[in-house]
């Protein structure tokens, strides 16, 4: 008789009768679409004995790697708040391009079983539901990849050989990563009610990382259609890029601040440091911003945590949308944010200051569980700026004259941008 514990962790798994009616009807007819595409598929491509080994390869080198990878693999599902690339396309993708749909099937099948009852059983949030319907989107993406590499003309392995191949290899990544993205985009909009790119479709990062994934499985199914001895090559590089992804992903955890997005507080003052090191020498003005939500305490006494935490992220946006790319944005704690903007005068600093006051006064918030406008939410700031080295000669007095500043702003009737006087 099994533990206790393993049938706790394991009862829970299957929630998908739970989920709001539009999300779970969008799931059942991808896997409907998906299993009925595969019994299709079945009868229209045979599978001959060179496909079972394309496919027995591209199993065991799926699975290989997943072992030889699958802490890694846990870490960085972990880390993910987008949606996670796990590199198992390598495989999936290189199988669509080898063999028969019903086989590709097949390698899909077992590659995500494993991943499933090996890294993902056990964390949480990641339930049995989200897996099937993981698999099926990677079996229509195959499927629609497969469609395009069969309109290849003559043999396909020769023609992916030919300088024409790259062309016909650059459209079979564009339609599996289409339809891969695509399908779980909708599916975060209609749980979530997301309508970011990031949050949708993952960051530029995440999908840069899904081309370098898709780009290798293309070279294993040439490599496995050609030059089968060379494959295992690919394996060193590819470890490799699964590491730095983790990498990346521990030092964004680190210097980030979670719930805005914007540099943490030890960061912002690390960065800060730096950038006035540089200025002083020169004498070049350096301009901060301190700035205050006003009466945040009400927002989430009044409409909950979760609109507070929104009003976190609508702020900290305006500040990215309105700053330059390479100035610093910071989140100092509670509602407080800091800006330091780098070879700027007060005059300009003040007017930067203005523009986010009013662009954070145009902001709406929608409630988390109708998403309507909550009326009569109405957002503004107090704005603080100091600019070295009038207000100081080093980090620090130039925080201090900021943050007074700032206080005069709110002791003066708040939504308002005060700066300091330069020094006698």
């Amino acid at each position: 008789m099994k533990p206790r514990r393993h049938a706790e962790v394991i009862k829970p798994r299957w929630k998908v009768w739970t989920l709001p009616p539009p999300v779970l009807t969008y799931l059942l007819i991808v896997e409907v679409t998906a299993l009925a595409a595969t019994a299709l598929l079945a009868f229209v491509e045979p599978v001959h004995g060179v496909d079972l080994l394309y496919g027995a390869a591209l199993i065991a080198g799926g699975l290989g790697f997943a072992e030889i990878t699958r802490r890694v693999e846990r870490l960085r599902k972990q880390f993910a708040d987008t949606p996670h690339v796990n590199m198992s396309s390598v495989w999936t993708l290189s199988a669509a391009l080898l063999v028969p749909p019903v086989l590709a099937a097949v390698v899909t099948v077992v590659l995500y079983t494993h991943v499933w009852l090996r890294t993902w059983r056990y964390m949480a949030g990641h339930t049995l539901y989200r897996a099937v319907f993981n698999t099926c989107v990677v079996l229509l993406s195959c499927y629609a990849a497969a469609g395009v590499a069969h309109l290849l003309p003559g043999d396909r392995e020769a023609s992916l050989l030919e300088p024409a191949g790259l062309l016909w290899l650059a459209a079979i990544l564009t339609v599996y990563w289409v339809v891969n993205s695509g399908v779980v985009a909708v599916v975060i909009a209609l749980a979530s009610g997301e309508r970011t790119l990031s949050r949708l479709l993952g960051t530029r990062s995440e999908n840069g990382l899904e081309c370098a994934t898709l780009c290798v499985g293309a070279l294993v199914a040439v490599l496995l259609g050609s030059l089968p001895w060379l494959a295992p090559l690919v394996f060193p590089p590819l470890y490799v890029l699964h590491r730095s992804v983790l990498v990346r992903q521990l030092e964004y955890a680190a210097t980030v601040d979670q719930k805005t997005g914007l540099l943490n507080a030890a960061t912002w003052k690390s960065l800060a440091t730096k950038e006035f090191g540089r200025a002083a020498p020169h004498g070049t003005p350096v301009a901060l911003l301190m700035i205050d939500l006003d009466h945040f305490k009400t927002v989430n006494d009044t409409y909950g945590h979760l609109v507070g935490d929104e009003a976190l992220r609508e702020v900290a946006g305006v500040l990215r949308r309105e700053v330059r790319a390479y100035d610093l944005c910071g989140r100092f704690g509670g509602e407080e944010f800091v800006l330091l903007l780098t070879d700027t005068t007060a005059d300009h600093a003040v007017a930067v200051a203005e523009r986010i006051r009013a662009a954070v006064r145009e902001l709406r918030l929608t409630d988390v569980g109708t998403g309507e406008e909550i009326d009569g939410l109405r957002l503004s700031i107090s704005v603080g700026v100091a600019v070295h080295p009038d207000a100081g000669d080093d980090l620090e007095e130039v925080l201090l004259a900021a943050d007074n500043a700032m206080f005069v702003a709110k002791d003066s009737g708040r939504d308002q941008v005060r700066t300091v006087a330069g020094r006698a």
